[in-house]
This record gives structure tokens, C-alpha cells and sequence, in this order.
């Protein structure tokens, strides 16, 4: 895996911040035990795959973006964009409405926003990556090896903090082993999302609304997710709180499950491309092929790469969204949640 130079700045600073914070034994424990299970993680991505399954290199580049760039960039970027909206509300509330406005903004507008914004766009700016996305498939692999990079580095932030450490060693293994179950998988989930938009784009040529319509689908399904995670801690409510978590960890494992199935029914179904040549030479992507592939015959063309007619039983399941019904659901969540 090779680090930029403002990769491995960032990098310094985050070790730094987690050591000066917690100490030396606190941050090596918290690290192990919030990246080998992201490791796995990546792994049984990686191996859904069974025809031309993505090199290590193209997805720790990815996984290192998401751990790095990604947080790093959506640190700043959470924290201009709450200020600026809690600019607007001051005065106007009270300090106890201030502080759950505060929790609110943060964790259901601003985050969702700016987070899956950051998270995947080394597959739009990394030529390695970018070279790797011939199939559909890939872009929710390289998208789930974002969204696994970032949220093992906010597994260590949240095992880290102040609240985990009071407890000490516990207090930790308790909070980054819970996280693990369930909010590393979102990342995952979401992610994927956009890079399957990001996959119809690149690989198929279409318009990039797709790119920004999976984005959109990404963000709300990520802050129907924290509103759902912070309902209890703003209405005091234990038993909610349980219930909500438990309930976070089963769409969670059952979202990697599906994720592993779409990217094995896409893979099977015969989307992919034989990308490599005969003779071993280097593969061209998916668009350069279609571009490039020879006519039948005199006056005919090709039959084109992918056919609108035949889309597989996974493209169908992204597709054929029922937008409308996932857009009420969510907002019925909110006024559940805010009311």
C-alpha cells in the first residue's frame, strides 16, 4: 500500500492525537482491535468476487483513502458545517434545545452529507482505482473498502474517547467491539451504494445523475441510521436505546449479507468482462472495450456491452428502487423520531 505524502502527514497527526489523548497502550489496543476486523471485512468483500477479483493493491489504496483522506477531511468539514447551521439557530433556543439541536444537526444533517460525500471519491480521482472498475460489481467493492477504512478509523476515535476511557481496557474493547457489529457495517453499506452509481458511470457510460442518485439514497439511509442511533440519548429513553441498537446490529449484519449477495449476483450472472487478454497483456476497462469492439458485420454493429433488456437480478434490485416508498419511510422515521 503506498501512502501520498499528505496521506502520511495526516496519518502523524491522527497518531498523534489518538497517543497525546489516551496514551500509547490505549491506541495500539484500540487500532488492533478496530482494523483486523475490518481486514475480514474487506476480505469477504474482496472474495464475493469469484472472476477477476480486485487486487489487494487498487483496495487497501481505497480502504487507505477512506481511513485517512476520508476521516480527515470529514473532521473539518462535520465541524465548519455544524457551526455554521448552529450560527443560525443561536439565540433562538434555549441551552438544553441548543445542545440537542447540536446532537441533531451533527449526527443527522451535516454528517451524512459530508460523509458519504468524501468516502468514495478516490474512485473518481485515483487512476489505479479507476483502472480496476471494469465490471459493476467493483464499484461497490471499492466502495465498501471505503467505507471499511473510514469507519475503522472512527471505530478507534469513539474507542478513544473520553466516555471509553473512564472506563479504561473495558470501557474500549466494549464500545469499538459494538461499533464493530454495526456502525463499520454502515459505512460499508453506504458506500457501496455510491459506488455502484459511481460503477454505472464509469463502466456503463451513463450520465452522472446515476453517481449523485445512489449518493442521495446513501445519505438518507445513513441519517435515517443516526436518528435512529441518537433518538434515546436525546429523549433519555434506555429501553428504546436497547431495542434501536439491537435492531441497528441485525440491518447492519443483514446489509453486509446482502451487499456479498448483489456483488456474487452481478459477478455470476455473466456482467463482468474477460478483461485479460490471451496472451496476459494489460487489461483495458470496460469502457474502452465497448468503445472499441468490432462490428459483426458489414453495415451491422456489435450487440452493445450491456443490454438496457437484460439487466441481472441484482442491477433489477438497485435499480427498480421504489424511490417513493423508501423517501416516506424515512421521513416517517423523523417525525417518529422528532415528535
Amino acid at each position: 500500500m503506498k501512502l501520498s505524502k499528505k496521506q502520511w502527514f495526516i496519518l502523524v497527526i491522527l497518531v498523534l492525537g489518538f497517543v497525546g489523548a489516551a496514551g500509547v497502550v490505549p491506541f495500539v489496543f484500540a487500532t488492533i482491535l478496530a482494523f483486523v476486523p475490518a481486514y475480514y471485512y474487506l476480505k469477504s468483500i474482496r472474495n464475493s468476487e469469484e472472476k477477476d477479483v480486485e487486487p489487494w493493491e487498487a483496495l487497501w489504496t481505497a480502504f487507505a483513502w477512506g481511513g485517512l483522506s476520508g476521516i480527515f477531511l470529514a473532521m473539518i468539514l462535520n465541524s465548519f458545517g455544524t457551526l455554521f447551521i448552529l450560527g443560525l439557530l443561536h439565540g433562538n433556543s434555549s441551552e438544553e434545545d441548543l445542545n440537542n439541536w447540536v446532537i441533531f444537526i451533527g449526527a443527522v444533517i451535516v454528517a451524512p452529507i459530508v460523509e458519504e460525500f468524501v468516502k468514495p471519491l478516490v474512485m473518481l480521482r485515483n487512476s489505479e482505482v479507476k483502472k480496476e472498475m471494469d465490471e459493476l460489481e467493483d464499484g461497490i467493492v471499492y466502495g465498501a473498502a471505503c467505507g471499511l477504512g473510514f469507519g475503522a478509523t472512527e471505530n478507534v476515535a469513539y474507542g478513544l474517547s473520553e466516555e471509553a476511557l473512564t472506563v479504561g481496557i473495558g470501557g474500549i474493547f466494549l464500545i469499538i467491539v459494538l461499533r464493530t457489529f454495526s456502525s463499520i457495517l454502515l459505512h460499508l453499506i453506504t458506500t457501496s451504494f455510491t459506488g455502484y452509481g459511481i460503477a454505472k458511470y464509469q463502466v456503463k457510460g451513463e450520465s452522472f445523475g446515476v453517481v449523485i442518485k445512489y449518493y442521495l439514497l446513501a445519505v438518507l439511509i445513513h441519517a435515517g441510521w443516526n436518528a435512529m442511533a441518537i433518538s434515546s440519548i436525546v429523549f433519555d429513553n434506555a429501553i428504546g436505546s436497547i431495542l434501536l441498537f439491537c435492531t441497528s446490529i441485525g440491518l447492519a449484519i443483514l446489509g453486509l449479507e446482502m451487499t456479498k449477495r448483489r456483488i456474487r449476483e452481478i459477478d455470476m450472472a455473466g456482467s463482468n468482462i474477460d478483461g485479460w487478454s490471451s496472451s496476459g497483456e494489460e487489461r483495458i476497462s470496460a469502457w474502452d472495450e465497448k468503445r472499441l469492439k468490432p462490428s459483426n458485420s458489414a453495415g451491422e454493429t456489435a450487440e452493445p456491452l450491456y443490454s438496457s433488456d437484460n439487466k441481472t437480478p441484482a442491477e433489477e434490485w438497485f435499480v427498480n428502487i421504489d424511490w417513493k416508498s423508501a423517501l416516506s419511510t424515512l421521513f416517517l422515521i423523523f417525525l417518529y423520531i422528532i415528535l
